[in-house]
């Protein structure tokens, strides 16, 4: 990261220590010059030599201005001070503070109160807090700076802007985690420029960082701790601590990462930022990673984000370690899970389609699963576990998503009347799949009775949707399956074919049917005498007064039932 020189500033506070009343001018390069050095004295207290100087106004070699209410100096310690409104100018590059000290034999400059450090040549800048700056010497190779909170409380603020990238910071989008177990390979998007020759590198863009403390080293490396928020064109980043190395991994959010684009929301133990500044640049969330957008939700171990332009073009998900890592726990193991519109996929390894971040595409690879759960209405309490939701197999499962409604009225244009919807999913190897269906009974009560159910198993499985219903199956390989019907509700029973037995006067003749059975008359046998018969229709009659009617008395109404009319008293 580039920052702001101070070099000319020590040469100036470097005057101070060899100051003497008799002269200001020729020494290090500097001069006083007016308006300003109202005064200038120098005394020996304890033998100790101090030079003290009013309203100091310097100029330098380059064009460097330097001015200060005052200033005093203990050259016999190697020691500077400048006090009040504190300013140095030097080109593109200016320094404000209400104290500056400079200690020459560490080589360190101190500065606070009001700071703002501006370097518009570099784009940088620092703002708040105080200030520690270790410059180069010949005991330190690469200077180093570091601006903690200052006692104002205010937290500093830091405008950094990265390198441009290399040549080769667009491809080089490898690290660590790609030679773990489950061997994932991620590829660079083809350039657009087939001719061969590469186009110019973008402007890199700057980094706006807030934190408790910020510390840069050299012109490529900073880090920050303390609620960290990071800031970067329109995306925004949060977490315990940041790093960030040019020539490294990039930057790298630690403790409660999360970073938030125009269309997810994205969380992970770390989140590294890979090519920043790039055409092409990529976000990797590992452990606990969680992204959101308005059409997706993925939890995965990790998470790839691969960015065209700032867009989310696509996302690659799988666990950190395969599954027969021992010393892993379950977070590098966990699966991942995407959720789009009704289906929740699951596989050893999801890449989701997403140009212009429009979901497109799902494919999921490895035991992957397709649940569905729009058929809510089709659960019933009674059904067993597997046919509680439609559901797609195999060793591949894809799924193509169509955005409906009205197109976009102009050119860049989201539509925000659009929605996105299934239009098929395919299951690749080793498939199979159970989808419910109303069932054909019409008398059916849905959510009460259990539905239909459709069992197959095959090579390959399409199944192609159209509102979110199941228009239509396509079974390629050898085939098998199933189609099962509930049993058919009993209509309601007809009270016209049973006697109601509150118009029967005499009801000591009613005779209740509770054992399946009908009176003998076959048999001699004394009246009242029942015989059970092992028949499936049950019969009803009445009779008078007398258990066993005479052959000449007149026949009393009888009413046979089916199965599903049985108007018995229970």
């Amino acid at each position: 990261m580039r920052l702001p020189r101070a070099t000319v500033l020590v040469g100036a506070l470097m005057l101070l220590l060899t100051t003497v009343p008799a002269t200001l001018r020729g020494q290090e390069g500097c001069e006083a010059i007016a308006p300003g050095n109202d005064l200038t004295r120098s005394l020996t207290v304890g033998g100790m030599r101090i030079t003290y100087i009013t309203n100091p106004h310097f100029l330098c070699e380059g064009g460097v201005e330097i001015w200060a209410d005052s200033a005093e100096a203990f050259p016999d310690r190697g020691y500077s001070h400048l006090i009040g409104d504190v300013r140095y100018v030097e080109s593109q590059r200016e320094l404000r503070a209400d104290d500056a000290r400079y200690f020459t034999n560490e080589g360190r400059l101190q500065a606070e109160g009001n700071l703002t450090i501006v370097d518009a040549e570099q784009g940088s800048s620092i703002q708040n807090g105080s200030l520690v700056y270790l410059l180069q010497t010949r005991f330190r190779d690469v200077a180093e700076m570091t601006v903690v909170t200052g006692a104002d409380g205010e937290r500093p603020i830091a405008i950094l802007t990265p390198p441009p990238p290399g040549p080769d910071s667009t491809s080089a989008l490898s690290d660590s985690t790609e030679a773990s177990e489950t061997q994932l390979v991620v590829q660079p998007p083809a350039p657009d420029d087939l001719s061969g020759e590469a186009g110019p590198s973008p402007e890199p863009k700057a980094y706006r960082v807030v934190g408790d403390r910020i510390f840069l080293l050299g012109t490529g490396y900073f880090t920050a701790s303390g609620d960290v928020e990071i800031e970067q064109d329109s995306l925004l980043a949060f977490a315990d601590s940041a790093e960030y190395d040019a020539e490294g991994t990039g930057l790298l959010l630690a403790g409660d990462a999360r970073v938030v684009g125009n269309e997810y929301d994205l969380v992970g133990r770390t989140i590294t930022m890979s090519a920043p500044g790039s055409a092409s640049s990529r976000i990797h969330a590992r452990r606990a990673a969680r992204l959101e957008g308005d059409d997706l939700l993925l939890t995965s171990a990790q998470i790839f984000l691969f960015l065209e332009n700032d867009q989310l073009d696509r996302l690659v998900a799988t666990p950190i370690v395969g599954p027969a890592a021992i010393n892993a726990d379950s977070l590098d193991h966990e699966r991942p899970e995407a959720t789009v519109q009704d289906f929740v996929l699951t596989a050893d390894s999801l890449e989701v389609r997403a140009p212009d971040q429009r979901v497109e595409r799902v494919f999921a690879s490895g035991s992957a699963r397709s649940v569905s759960e729009a058929g809510d209405s089709l659960t019933v309490d009674l059904l067993p576990e597997i046919a509680r939701t439609d559901w797609l197999e195999g060793d591949t499962v894809i799924v193509n998503f169509t955005e409906i409604g009205p197109a976009p009225s102009a050119p860049g244009d989201a539509g925000e009347d659009r929605r996105l919807e299934v239009d098929d999913i395919i299951a690749i190897g080793r498939a199979r799949s159970l989808y419910r269906l109303a069932p054909s009974d019409s008398l059916a009560r849905p959510g009460v009775d259990p539905p239909a159910v459709h069992y197959v198993v095959g090579s390959e499985i399409r199944i192609q949707m159209e509102n979110r219903q199941i228009q239509g199956m396509q079974v390629a390989g050898q085939t098998q399956g199933v189609h099962l019907e509930p049993l058919q509700r009993r209509p309601p029973m007809d009270s016209t074919l049973v006697t109601d037995s509150l118009s029967i006067s005499d009801t000591t003749g009613v005779v209740v049917d509770t054992l399946g059975a009908i009176a003998d008359t076959t048999r001699g046998r004394a009246p009242g005498t029942w015989k059970e018969l092992e028949i499936p229709d049950r019969v009803r009659f009445t009779i008078g007064s007398s258990p066993v009617p005479s052959p000449d008395a007149p026949m009393r109404p009888r009413t046979e039932t089916q199965p599903w009319k049985r108007p018995w008293i229970q």
